[in-house]
């Protein structure tokens, strides 16, 4: 059996692009003719990295393709194909032809069908790139994307500008958003902007009863289009052609094309192709819409979430935590404590003599009273994770994680400088002429069988001990 290089020794000398593949070491051989269609060195043996430069597109399917796919699954032995190659920023489309020569040895040839790729294909590539880029377009990415496709309108239909209408939410005026322009054409976009719809009532009324306006020579335009027709000569434009474009069954706006420089008669194919665009552009406003919709939704959600979770856990009267919230922290705060072996405490305090306060000057002074205590409380909450919440009644419970025994005490010291500031007067105490806090405080360093109701009874019994032993003191559990 003939070896690579006595084959290759032939093929080499065939007058057209020649690739050789042997499967088993997975090397290439490529002609003079070759080599310079993928402008390639001379080298004996090329492998896949050689090829890194170039991109295989198939015609049909627009997918990209490997080398490599060409000897094993994409081509059908002597029959001729096509395939796309793309190199140094040039696109040829290739006529191909696969062989098998030996068990392991493969050739294609390659021609190029023309000097490059046609228009035809040219479309195809836009619009492929056109709706992948639109499928999942941010509002960000918008002008980039419709502006690229303009321009590949403008450029396949042989216009010399190509722009984007919108119209405003009354449906009364229209406005260019976007526009492209030939070389060397004047653009409008600047001067039309919310322009009254009433003044080109030919227009629109084609617009609206065909969702198409196509002029091949705007001297043909009948005497009822005035106004079309002294604006079209304004822009110096000889041929134009507009296609609706229309959302939830209403036109909102259109794309078109016209042209300056020499008139058009507009093909069939320019028609498919502009209107091909405009659904394209107009799916893509669908879709901004609708994530706009669902973000606006969504955030709404977690607006109305973070509401209910505040009303749920916050006491209506103090606007602090409630007995709910302090229950769910208690106990999140008792497992991270036990996961980094660190000391957490627990301070519930108590308003002394608060019946009286409240039977003597009345619920309406109690209840502001309730809310600077627990104000105070709040204010003195200053690390992630601390905690004041209304306990029930008239008293407060306070959460401390990494808070000691020493801590706890002074933190319970600052905590009645603090009331004792607020001067708040309470004539009927049996211990003070201000009102004051009984505080009782448990700390501790957690394990895995602590649990919330310990350290609530033993900080409840510190409070009681401070209450039974004169009020206005602080009691810690178990005393020093």
């Amino acid at each position: 059996m003939n070896s690579i290089k006595e084959i290759w020794s032939t093929l080499k000398c065939l007058p057209f692009a020649v690739l050789v593949h042997d499967s088993k070491t997975r090397n290439y051989k490529a002609n003079e003719s070759a080599l310079n269609l993928f402008n390639l060195k001379q080298h004996s043996d090329l492998n896949e990295n050689h090829f890194s430069h170039i991109k295989l597109i198939s015609p049909l399917s627009k997918k990209t393709l490997l080398l490599q796919n060409l000897f094993d699954v994409y081509l059908i032995p002597n029959v001729q194909n096509k395939v796309v190659l793309e190199v140094d920023q040039t696109a040829f489309l290739l006529n191909i032809k696969f062989a098998n020569i030996t068990e392991t040895v493969s050739m294609i040839t390659f021609e190029i069908e023309k000097q490059t790729i046609d228009e035809q294909y040219n479309f195809d590539v836009v619009i492929s790139n056109i709706s992948a880029d639109l499928i999942d377009i941010q509002n960000d990415d918008v002008d980039k994307h419709i502006n690229y496709a303009l321009k590949a309108i403008g450029t396949v239909c042989h216009a010399d500008r190509s722009y984007l209408f919108k119209f405003n939410d009354e449906n009364t005026e229209m406005s260019n958003t976007h526009e492209w322009v030939n070389k060397g054409i004047m653009p409008f976009k600047d001067s039309l902007q919310n322009v009254p719809k009433s003044e080109l009532p030919y227009f629109f009324k084609l617009m609206n009863d065909t969702y198409l306006f196509k002029v091949n020579d705007v001297a043909d335009l009948p005497a009822s289009a005035g106004g079309e027709k002294k604006e079209f000569e304004l822009q110096k434009i000889k041929s134009v052609m507009c296609i609706g474009l229309s959302y939830e069954k209403e036109l909102v706006g259109f794309i078109g094309c016209d042209c300056v420089a020499v008139k058009r008669e507009w093909t069939n194919l320019d028609l498919i192709r502009i209107k091909l665009v405009g659904e394209i552009l107009t799916n893509a406003f669908k879709n901004i819409n609708y994530k706009q919709k669902l973000e606006l939704t969504q955030q709404q959600l977690i607006t109305a979430n973070q509401k209910l979770s505040e009303l749920v856990n916050t006491d209506g009267l103090t606007n602090i935590a409630n007995r709910r919230c302090f229950d769910q922290t208690i106990d999140d705060e008792i497992q991270r404590c036990v996961r980094y072996q660190q000391p957490i405490s627990l301070l519930i305090c108590d308003i002394d003599f608060f019946k009286k306060y409240n039977d003597s000057y009345g619920h309406q002074k109690g209840d502001e009273a309730l809310k600077q205590v627990a104000e105070t409380l709040q204010n003195l909450c200053k690390r992630p994770g601390d905690l004041a919440a209304r306990y029930g009644g008239e008293e407060f419970a306070l959460i401390l994680p990494c808070t000691n025994t020493d801590n706890a005490y002074c933190f319970s010291t600052l905590i009645q400088k603090e009331i004792a500031k607020l001067g708040i007067e309470h004539k009927y105490s049996e211990v003070s002429d201000m009102l004051t806090l009984s505080i009782g405080f448990y700390s501790l360093i957690p394990n895995t069988k602590t649990i919330a109701e310990d350290i609530i009874a033993k900080a409840d019994a510190a409070l009681y001990n401070a209450k039974e032993t004169g009020r206005n003191k602080i009691s810690e559990s178990p005393p020093r």
